[in-house]
């Protein structure tokens, strides 16, 4: 049986560039707390020098360029308070490989191990989005979409907001029937049953249902046959 976690953190990020191997690094951390199957008011955010160019690529992507970035501090400057905001949690994360790469890299060029050494685990929500919607858009924005969130404030990516998109998501995706056991409905609460014995019953004219003999007729003729409705005792006039 899989475990379960009470906290939970939605986690996001932004960096300088798509390829680690560039020697790209994190520009910007967004952390979203769960507990209990509820987003809490408890956030963590933080803009970070990157001490190197942003991409151009990358800066149309989020609008961060360096000369913006490099009166933020370091990441040697957040990375406890970061560690300390995530400590005992799941965290949860939108294609995990990326930013775990990142948060890898960032902290074991302080000697601080991984990220996995902090949290409990990690789970990736781009397969679980994948599973649950084989063949479609599985994006960040398509999944807002599907599930009726609203992601109008997300004109540029941002490691907050999100991280706040993907906390809604998640949750959404997530969310099942709890019971199907009625016995724990109070019957006497439902509103009362309607008389129906006061209905009107209009029947159909002759004509009509001829009109709708034809209409058979004509729907048996284009399908040739192949009637998932029709059997031997219900044969079409």
């Amino acid at each position: 049986m899989a475990k379960t976690y009470n906290r939970q953190v939605a986690l996001d990020t932004e960096t300088t560039g798509m390829e680690i191997e560039a020697g790209n690094r994190l520009i910007s951390i967004g952390c979203v707390e769960i507990v209990g199957r509820s987003i809490t008011k408890r956030t963590f955010y933080k803009l970070i020098n990157p001490e190197r160019e942003v991409e151009e690529g990358a800066a149309k992507v989020h609008g961060y360029t360096w000369d913006k970035l490099k009166g933020k501090p370091l990441f040697v400057d957040i990375v406890d308070d970061f560690l300390a905001f995530i400590k005992g949690s799941q965290l949860i994360i939108h294609n995990a490989a990326f930013d775990v790469a990142y948060l890898n890299m960032e902290l074991e060029r302080l000697g601080k191990g991984r990220v996995t050494d902090y949290c409990e685990s990690v789970l990736d929500t781009l397969p679980l989005a994948k599973s649950l919607r084989p063949g479609q858009r599985v994006s960040l924005d398509a999944l807002c979409s599907a599930y009726g969130i609203n992601n109008t404030d997300r004109t540029l990516h941002g490691a907050l907001i999100d991280a706040k998109l993907l906390a809604q998501v998640y949750l959404a995706m997530t969310r099942g029937q709890e019971s199907l056991d009625i016995t724990s409905v109070d019957m006497k609460s439902l509103p009362p049953m309607p008389d129906v014995t006061k209905l009107r019953v209009v029947k159909a004219s002759a004509e009509e249902e001829a009109l709708h003999a034809e209409t058979l007729k004509a729907i048996e003729k284009e399908s040739k046959g192949n009637l998932v409705w029709k059997t031997e005792e219900t044969p079409v006039a």
